[in-house]
């Protein structure tokens, strides 16, 4: 038997993967000498991570097995305990390196190590800006794997409302599959010579603020309710304009408020996934949503749409963004326990802060 077959199944009689004493013992070791109890440490985020290599790549050869009379549960179970086994063995023999990697970077006082900052000033690479890294990881998030999508946690929902600077970040309510639109926003005249946005893909949400603010001002005049309101209430449904959903064909559904598409609906809509609270427990689930021809006919329902009953309360302090994004919440507009506290956040973000001034929403 080779070195690594070896160390292998040493480390299997000595150590399981269903043990569920290894973490004390992992803990009591990390408080007697934490340097040593990181290469243990390194070593389960490394199994984490080749069991999911090994369950993608089980899942590459479903298809061949599905007329095996070894496809049914109890092999399945079975595969399963012995790939998370088998990921815990690998790493503990430091069969990938991966573990090593994460040691250097959490200790780079280990002689010989080098943490990642002088990897990348060896390779003259210049660090990536936070901006930059932030648009990375929204691009990277854009409809893919629904877990990914998750609301960030409620301290650092918190600290953005406190002063509003990264209001840009703030996920959509609904994290639906994104459309993404040509480069820059395309419009067309009718025969009155109003200009009709068709389609988005705004920039930044400077620019998301420019398109929109005019077509939520001129609306709003009739209901009454804070141009600042609807364009932060936009904002957040959407992601600044860069996630809005997607009708089946593709193009946009210039859906900006996350209304459904329920029996009242005559019109288009659109089936995609969308993120719901359940009793304070967040679940992916499918829904339709209206789809409309413009941003500004989105813009134009909404306001139908809160002229319901349910909203009363909202209308007669729409005046007030604030206590306006309250009374929705209250009403049950979305099902987000922090829906009115993101509005909020983005109302009093740097983004608004121009036409905040002006509507003497301070």
């Amino acid at each position: 038997m080779d070195k690594l077959g070896t160390n292998i199944l040493n480390n299997s009689q000595n150590d399981s993967v269903f043990d569920l004493q290894s973490l004390d013992k992992l803990r009591s070791a990390a408080q007697k000498d934490p340097t040593a109890a990181l290469q243990q440490v390194a070593s389960q985020f490394e199994a984490m991570f080749m069991q999911m290599l090994m369950k993608q790549m089980r899942q590459g050869i479903e298809a061949f097995e599905s007329d095996s009379p070894m496809n049914n549960q109890r092999v399945k179970q079975y595969t399963q305990m012995y790939d998370q086994q088998m990921s815990s063995d690998l790493s503990s023999s430091g069969a990938l390196g991966l573990a090593d990697v994460i040691v250097a970077q959490l200790d780079p006082s280990r002689q010989g190590d080098q943490n990642g900052a002088s990897l990348r000033q060896s390779a003259n690479l210049p660090p990536i800006p936070l901006e930059k890294t932030f648009n990375l990881l929204e691009q990277s998030t854009l409809g893919t794997n629904p877990a990914l999508s998750l609301p960030i946690s409620t301290n650092t929902e918190k600290s953005l409302t406190l002063n509003g600077e990264l209001a840009s970040k703030v996920p959509t309510i609904n994290e639906t599959n994104a459309f993404v639109a040509p480069a820059r926003p395309s419009t067309e005249e009718t025969a009155k010579g109003q200009t009709i946005i068709k389609r988005q893909n705004f920039a930044s949400p400077k620019e998301f603020v420019e398109m929109l603010y005019p077509v939520a001002e001129k609306l709003a005049k009739q209901s009454g309710v804070s141009p600042l309101a609807i364009i932060a209430q936009a904002a957040l449904e959407t992601g600044w304009g860069k996630k809005v959903i997607a009708n089946k064909d593709g193009s946009s559904s210039h859906n900006l408020f996350g209304i459904k598409a329920d029996s009242r609906w005559k019109g288009d809509s659109s089936v995609v996934n969308t993120l719901e609270y359940r009793q304070g427990v967040a679940a992916q689930e499918k829904a339709a949503f209206r789809s409309y021809e413009s941003l500004e006919e989105s813009v134009s329902d909404y306001l139908k749409f809160i002229q319901g009953p349910r909203y009363t309360r909202a209308r007669e302090v729409s005046a007030d963004g604030a206590k306006y994004a309250i009374e929705l919440q209250r009403a049950g507009y979305a099902t987000d326990p922090n829906y009115a506290n993101k509005i909020i956040s983005i109302m009093n973000s740097k983004h608004l802060a121009q036409h905040r001034e002006q509507a003497g929403e301070l």
